[in-house]
């Protein structure tokens, strides 16, 4: 394929395949090398050698150790109360003020960015900063050069502030022990806990974002599985896990480079040679997913849907109690809930790295 630099890759469909180089070390995701591949002209952000998401080796391995223990699936379970407690916060005034909603607005970008501020330990007020900066970190052709280094000296400043609050007032949150995270003896440096602390809320506001409008919307565009869940909520976790399969938040995988020849199932990825491995092709592969437009409850979880590998979703048990917590609420508060318009004429973002709905007219 070519990719929208006018670079060249090789393009994953199988899902073994896409296992295989999500799994393989030798397939790095730093491609901040003169000559490497890129998957989007001018595209800093896969260049970026601090963004934990694009190292791989030693440090890769220390860093994820460090903040690892904050991301367990018991940290997780133990967030579950407090996610339906921001969830009914977000929908007391779209019930108050009655249909139509916009579930996107209203609640599919607010509900992480409520969290992840509460994780950190960011005042409330600033999250409203959050998704400006968010957008900019994650644009390829919506934002000038200027405005993208602008919008990421104010989110790096701020990021700086806020551990800096933190150290001269500790307390008991996420950026308190990534301050305090050891491994062995090594601490994260200064230049460490700044990307770290800007990646969690980048990750923690637009992945998630992006993951619950798809999840609603596939179930909207289904109303017979919407009335199941509604009748059973106890098939809501495997409707998750299904719902991700089928429209995955990111659909196009991440570009990563040969560091030799490799060889997987289908074929020799060869040395410098850049790869790309869709999530939403290993999903919709039939020799692993029979009738693969279908949507069923009874498949097996295992739709790669979190990734595999040194770059497995850190997030990834957070993200599910947030997605679980969701349908939960919404299934039970509003049983009526459907689109207002077509699926066709929802509005879908232009620019950015992932592509997501900029709006979910619904009423119930």
């Amino acid at each position: 394929m070519t990719t929208p630099s006018g670079d060249t890759a090789m393009l994953a469909v199988r899902y073994e395949d896409v296992e295989a180089i999500m799994r393989d070390p030798r397939f790095t995701r730093d491609l901040s090398a003169p000559g490497s591949p890129s998957l989007f002209p001018g595209d800093s952000l896969s260049a970026d050698r601090s963004f934990l998401v694009n190292m791989d080796g030693p440090d890769h391995r220390r860093l994820r150790r460090i903040v690892a223990a904050a991301f367990t699936p018991k940290r997780a379970e133990q967030w579950r109360p407090e996610i339906r407690a921001i969830v009914d916060e977000l929908l007391d005034p779209i019930e108050q003020a009655g249909p139509p909603a916009d579930l996107i607005n209203d609640l599919a970008f607010p509900l992480p960015v409520r969290i992840i501020c509460r994780q950190l330990g960011v005042p409330a007020q600033d999250s409203v900063r959050f998704r400006a900066w968010v957008e900019a970190f994650l644009s390829v052709s919506g934002k000038s050069p200027e405005q993208r280094d602008l919008a990421m000296k104010e989110f790096t400043e701020y990021t700086v502030e806020l551990l800096a609050r933190h150290r001269a007032e500790p307390g008991d949150d996420l950026v308190d022990h990534l301050i305090n995270a050891r491994d062995a003896d090594d601490r994260l440096s200064e230049d460490e806990l700044v990307s770290m602390t800007r990646g969690l809320i980048v990750a923690g506001n637009e992945t998630i974002a992006n993951a619950l409008s798809r999840v609603v919307l596939v179930l909207l565009m289904r109303p017979q599985i919407w009335r199941t869940l509604v009748d059973d909520p106890s098939l809501i976790p495997a409707a998750v896990e299904e719902l991700l399969r089928v429209n995955p938040p990111g659909r196009i995988g991440l570009l990563r480079m040969a560091t030799e020849d490799v060889e997987i199932p289908s074929g020799v990825i060869r040395k410098g040679q850049g790869v790309l491995s869709p999530l939403i092709a290993a999903g919709h592969d039939p020799s692993v997913f029979p009738d693969p437009e279908e949507f069923r409850l009874d498949r097996p979880g295992n739709s790669l849907v979190f990734g595999a590998g040194p770059h497995f979703c850190l997030g990834a048990n957070l993200a599910r109690v947030e997605l679980q917590e969701s349908l939960a609420a919404l299934t039970e508060r509003m049983p009526g809930l459907r689109l207002t318009v077509p699926p066709e004429e929802l509005p879908w973002s232009t620019g950015l790295w992932a592509v997501s709905l900029r709006g979910l007219p619904v009423t119930w």
